[in-house]
């Protein structure tokens, strides 16, 4: 974290004479001192504010003289007094800086040092205020080049492929070895856990080389249902870097459950109705639109990404620790509500929670910074923010399969919260798509190749290093289309 290390500011009216002085975390300092008139106005007020609560025979509620109230209910009056004076000051100490507090209920802790009607007050506040967002320099933006993919006849009729698939009847293979085309029911197990660990259970793939990784490809062919083969799931040797680290090699046990051969429904008006469409032509049409579009936002994702990780690198400010915490809070909570994850979470041990615990405290604290910085885009370039634009839908089974589902809401499903996730979801994409227009766009750098290990007595034979990852799901039965190519892990 940066520290900010101002000299304080000062300001003065007739009312009041203050310093500001900015802390870490966003915590703000005021030192003030105030005129004799806000300390006699504050004191008027505590003496009528008490008054209008107490009874002095002879007299009715809130006529009593002044120094009757004074004596008789001295430290009633006192602190009220205080109190008087503390958000009196306040008020006029806010009328110059114009701070702004955290929240509408924001915490503002006071310390009176001393008062009195004749020198006024010494006093200082201390309080979160939102963060302090650097101006983003547009021309200093880079963005590596995304090259988009391209639609043809071929990805068309390979989508309308993947929904023949998913409407198709499975016709069960007894007596057969696994063969190239084939559709393969498969376990895998990580075995290098204990007690072994489930990362696929009845998943459906097709046995071919360009729908599967090369390491399971390698072992299902030939094999009987029933049989299990022990091998190391890895990226194939084409992956990128980022593919490679994310998927170390893990020791695997894949177990082949059953062979099934489709019988696909054949491609006519009947099954475009069933996406939505009135006949096969319209349904052409209309995929040959949604897949443009998911190029488009395949190729536009990317480049957010790469702004927001430019972002995270180059403009690093305070945030307040209060908002942090209840980010990880809220987050921890939606996590455990996961029958998944509360299942995982049992199985670590106390350094693996923690771990965890900090992960989560991470990605809370990159999603505030996100969001300041992403609505402060938003206000000094005027980009317009529509309730339309939130509230989103899909009208047919065919924009269901090519729509993000993260960011949709149905009419019964309007809570608050969950507007408030979409508003701020709209807030990033659209200052980040404002940061994307103004970059400038560079042809991509060659990634660097990894040193080999260099050969010790210690790391021959190279064991297999023991990750809690297991391997990406790459297919389950009935499921729908891929939005990408199925090819696995």
């Amino acid at each position: 974290m940066v520290e900010q290390k101002e000299k304080p500011q000062e300001f003065k009216s007739d009312a009041v004479t203050f310093t500001i002085e900015r802390k870490p975390e966003c915590m703000v300092e005021y030192k003030v001192k105030t005129s004799a008139d806000v300390v006699k106005k504050a004191r008027r007020e505590a003496v009528k504010s008490v008054s209008k609560e107490v009874s002095i025979p002879g007299f009715r509620k809130g006529r009593a003289p002044d120094h009757l109230i004074v004596k008789k209910f001295a430290e009633p009056v006192n602190e009220r007094w205080q109190k008087a004076i503390a958000d009196e000051a306040f008020r006029e100490c806010q009328k110059l800086a114009h701070t702004p507090l955290l929240s509408n209920d924001a915490k503002i802790n006071f310390n009176i040092e001393k008062h009195s009607i004749e020198e006024g007050a010494t006093l200082t506040y201390t309080f979160e205020s939102e963060p302090i967002v650097p101006e983003i320099t547009l021309s200093n933006i880079e963005l590596e080049e995304v090259k988009r993919e391209k639609i043809n006849e071929k990805k068309i009729d390979e989508t309308i492929k993947d929904i023949q698939t998913y409407f198709a009847e499975w016709e069960k293979i007894s007596d057969s070895k696994a063969k190239e085309g084939d559709y393969a029911v498969i376990d895998v197990d990580i075995i290098e856990e204990d007690p072994p660990k489930k990362a696929l259970t009845n998943a459906r793939f097709e046995i071919k080389k360009d729908k599967m990784a090369k390491w399971m490809h390698e072992l299902v062919i030939g094999m009987k249902i029933g049989e299990a083969k022990e091998g190391v799931s890895q990226p194939d040797p084409d992956a990128s870097q980022d593919e490679k680290e994310a998927t170390p090699p893990k020791k695997v046990r894949l177990t082949l459950r059953g062979i099934e051969v489709p019988k696909y429904p054949p491609i006519d008006d009947a099954l475009a109705q069933k996406m939505g469409a009135k006949d096969i032509k319209e349904m052409r049409e209309n995929l040959e639109k949604l897949l443009n579009k998911q190029a488009d936002q395949h190729v536009q994702k990317e480049y957010r990404e790469q702004i927001s990780s430019y972002i995270l690198e180059h403009y690093q400010f305070e945030l307040p620790k209060t908002l942090l915490q209840k980010e990880t809070q809220f987050r921890i909570k939606q996590i455990v509500q996961d029958p998944s994850f509360q299942k995982k979470l049992m199985g670590m041990d106390e350094e693996e929670r923690k771990e965890a615990i900090n992960d989560i405290e991470a990605q809370g604290e990159k999603a505030v910074r996100l969001f300041y910085i992403s609505r402060k885009i938003i206000q000094d370039h005027k980009i317009s923010i529509s309730p339309s634009e939130v509230k989103q839908g899909v009208k047919t089974p065919l924009e269901a399969m090519f729509s993000d589902q993260s960011d949709l809401y149905t009419a019964q499903e309007q809570s608050q919260e969950q507007k408030a996730i979409a508003t701020s979801r709209l807030i990033l994409s659209k200052a980040e798509d404002f940061l994307i227009s103004k970059a400038k766009v560079v042809p991509p750098k060659p990634k660097k190749k990894a040193a080999p290990p260099k050969k010790t007595e210690a790391n021959e034979p190279k064991k297999v290093a023991k990750k809690k990852a297991a391997p990406k799901k790459a297919g389950a039965k009935k499921t729908a289309p891929k939005k990408k190519s199925t090819k696995s892990t």
